[in-house]
């Protein structure tokens, strides 16, 4: 009698460790990204040094459509609109979260982290260090990159006005450059690839080092050349909000809210460069700053 007892429930626990076994293994995600991009690298890195849920690496230009087609995952991620539209090939119903992308497709799966720059946080900081700042001059070189409703929100929030103008090629230059060194005038960068050649940057920077009109960057590069500050993304901290969706969505499945804030902007500050612009910097800013220049 014993015996069939201790059968029964050595049954049980077996049961229930067999219905178990999915969860503590761990969920399988897909990750989809450009192996030739540091960023996306670093993040995946990042993430697996997070996460119990196993991931199944998807590079863009080595991932077939039969193995899309091969079995549905629990979850997945990409990184950037190549590895997005590579993700969206997959039939099956299971989210995907989306990132360092401008907008989300259409694709009611799409779970989008939006890490645009965060504009009004940016000014409200341009604001507190130098409040005698009446106009923004916002260069573009890329239409994509034109300022939008919500950098012309941000900026007229802070009753500040907008100077935007189109470097298309370097004879736009000059013009662009006469009206940064205007008084009471900040510049403000996007990341446009069509601005970062050295001869726009290093007279942008001359400008304001002329004019004493302080940068708003958005890269440490920028920020170690004589840009004032910038808030950027570091791998770790986009691998932090990546992971904290990704647990709570295959936990609480289905989830409502489709598009989240990138909010771990880590603050990149040239106080070198702000000290020569007669620009003090508050003691809580300075505290508040990941790296010091």
């Amino acid at each position: 009698m014993q015996s069939v007892r201790r059968q029964e429930i050595l049954i049980g626990v077996l049961a229930i460790l067999l219905w178990c076994l999915p969860s503590l293994a761990g969920a399988e995600v897909w990750v989809f990204f450009r192996p030739d991009i540091p960023l996306h690298i670093d993040t995946v890195k990042g993430l697996q040094s997070l996460t119990n849920h196993r991931l199944v690496f998807c590079p863009v230009g080595k991932t077939s459509f039969s193995f899309l087609e091969s079995k549905p995952p629990d979850f997945a991620i990409a990184f950037g609109d190549t590895a997005l539209q590579l993700a969206m090939q997959m039939a099956w119903n299971i989210n995907i979260v989306s990132t360092l992308i401008d907008s989300p497709p259409d694709d009611s799966r799409i779970i989008f982290l939006d890490t645009r720059q965060p504009y009004a946080q940016q000014i409200q900081l341009l604001k507190s260090l130098a409040p005698g700042i009446k106009n923004i001059w916002y260069p573009y070189a890329t239409p994509r990159f034109a300022p939008d409703d919500e950098i012309d929100k941000a900026i007229k929030a802070a009753g500040l006005q907008i100077d935007s103008h189109r470097l298309s090629n370097p004879r736009a230059l000059p013009l662009a450059l006469r009206e940064f060194g205007q008084p009471d005038t900040a510049a403000l960068l996007p990341p446009d690839p069509g601005l970062m050649n050295n001869a726009f940057i290093q007279a942008i920077l001359l400008t304001s080092f002329r004019a004493h009109a302080p940068v708003v960057s958005f890269s440490e590069s920028l920020v170690k050349q004589g840009a004032a500050f910038a808030y950027v993304i570091t791998p770790e901290s986009l691998a932090e909000s990546i992971n904290d969706i990704m647990t709570e969505t295959i936990k609480n499945r289905p989830t409502k809210q489709m598009i989240r804030q990138f909010d771990r902007w880590q603050l990149i500050l040239n106080v070198t460069v702000l000290d020569k612009l007669h620009i003090q910097i508050p003691e809580r800013v300075k505290k508040s700053a990941t790296r010091l220049y």
